[in-house]
């Protein structure tokens, strides 16, 4: 029996060491994920702004493909007009006409 009551600290002296060994380690691991956690969250962000450009960058391509095609609209237009007053101012103008006109022509069917 003497071997037992000798025994028996040992045992709780090593059992008490493994909880206090296991609470530090549960303490450390909730530590490092403290540590980690503004840097998720700012991952997490940079997601969704990173999502958002790419969705803006789409919008501004379609965008700029209907401001460039207003655009030559325009300029066939204005040709047009510019040819309508030359022929009105001189009477004379048929052929750039002609072109004012396909060119128009073109433009109205391949837009």
């Amino acid at each position: 029996m003497k071997n037992l009551t000798e025994i028996w600290p040992l045992i709780l002296a090593a059992a008490s060491a493994f909880v206090l060994l296991a609470n530090a380690a549960e303490k450390i691991a909730k530590a490092v994920q403290l540590a980690k956690a503004p840097s998720a969250r700012q991952d997490e962000r940079l997601d969704k702004v990173e999502k958002h450009m790419k969705e803006i960058d789409g919008f501004l391509a379609k965008d700029k493909l209907r401001l460039d095609s207003l655009e030559d609209g325009n300029r066939v237009t204005q040709r047009a007009l510019l040819a309508l007053l030359d022929h009105s101012i001189d009477g004379n103008n048929i052929k750039q006409m002609q072109e004012a006109k396909d060119a128009l022509q073109n433009h109205l069917i391949n837009r």
